[in-house]
């Protein structure tokens, strides 16, 4: 039965890799159709003499088919590949779309009154919006750890600016103002408020040694064999962007003037999301046996955290 489980699997991932393959083939190419009509149409709007009403009739509906059929092929990306992976597309294709939308307006608004430059920006835009579908993730495990990476960079860039902050007062975060007398009024931390959010920021440090290991697990174990492993992907994904959103709002709590109630609000919260965050990978394909005692310490770092928070907060 295992053996045949196997083999199943196997059958499953080789017809997705060219169920996916065609879409990628045919969305390249409907691309760089885009990007050609839309050149063209530059082209001859910065050309003297301009294009007639019938030329630019037809220069007008070759891109408009072209956005149809990019429209067309996105549609038929089936969600069962994935939600990041389709929401990924979906943002490269709208943007292709829209930056033909301005070429167009472009026309219709200035028509061959526009200078030159105004067509080659336009123009411009549209390759940058059909750049972006070229570079698009290929599959749900690509576009899971594209979006883990860019929220690893936020929770890594809020731990390093808590650090350094710590290390003085806290003064000037949200200096706006270089005057005299501002500086004067700024609020700074006292110690009994650095004492009290150092559980909120080893918080901060769970969260990112949680990126660490989970992109790390995502890379070498990670797989869009079956739906149920795609899933599993996706939830990852929703739950650490969770943890990700969390951290930038409690950041902004721990700095003077220190608001407890925000700070133990938003420091559970955070707290909560993680545990949620590791008992995904836990029961996940991406957590192999080795991992798992890596989870179990995170998860009690986590838990002694909050309890030393809460413990501090009892004493006040």
């Amino acid at each position: 039965m295992l053996v045949y489980n196997l083999d199943k699997d196997v059958a499953q991932q080789q017809s997705d890799d060219y169920v996916l393959e065609n879409f990628w083939n045919n969305l390249s190419t409907i691309s760089q159709k885009l990007s050609f009509e839309c050149t063209k149409v530059g082209i001859c709007f910065t050309k003297s003499p301009i294009p007639t009403a019938n030329e630019t009739s037809s220069l007008l509906t070759s891109v408009e088919q072209a956005v149809l059929s990019l429209v067309s092929v996105f549609y038929s990306l089936s969600p069962v590949y994935g939600s990041v992976l389709h929401s990924n597309v979906q943002y490269a294709v709208v943007r292709a779309i829209q930056a033909a939308r301005l070429l167009l307006k472009v026309i219709k608004d200035e028509g061959g009154e526009a200078i030159p430059e105004r067509y080659h920006q336009s123009t411009g835009i549209v390759w940058q919006g059909c750049d972006l579908i070229a570079k698009c993730p290929q599959d749900n495990k690509a576009a899971v750890l594209r979006e883990l990476h860019g929220q690893n960079n936020l929770v890594s860039d809020a731990f390093t600016e808590i650090s350094e902050a710590l290390k003085g007062d806290g003064s000037g975060w949200n200096c706006l103002d270089d005057s005299e007398d501002y500086m004067e009024e700024e609020d700074k931390w006292t110690n009994e408020d650095k004492d009290l959010i150092g559980p909120s920021v080893n918080l901060i440090k769970a969260a990112k040694i949680l990126y660490k290991r989970v992109l790390a697990a995502v890379e070498k174990n990670g797989s869009c064999a079956t739906p149920d492993k795609v899933k599993e992907l996706d939830q990852l994904y929703e739950d650490c962007k969770l943890v990700s959103k969390t951290v930038d709002t409690l950041i902004l709590e721990l700095y003077p003037p220190l608001n407890v109630s925000s700070m133990e609000e938003q420091s559970c919260q955070l707290a909560d999301l993680l545990r949620t965050a590791l008992k995904t990978c836990a029961q996940s394909h991406i957590a192999s046996e080795a991992e798992q005692p890596h989870i179990d310490f995170l998860d009690k770092a986590v838990v002694h955290n909050l309890d030393c928070m809460k413990e501090k907060l009892s004493h006040r």
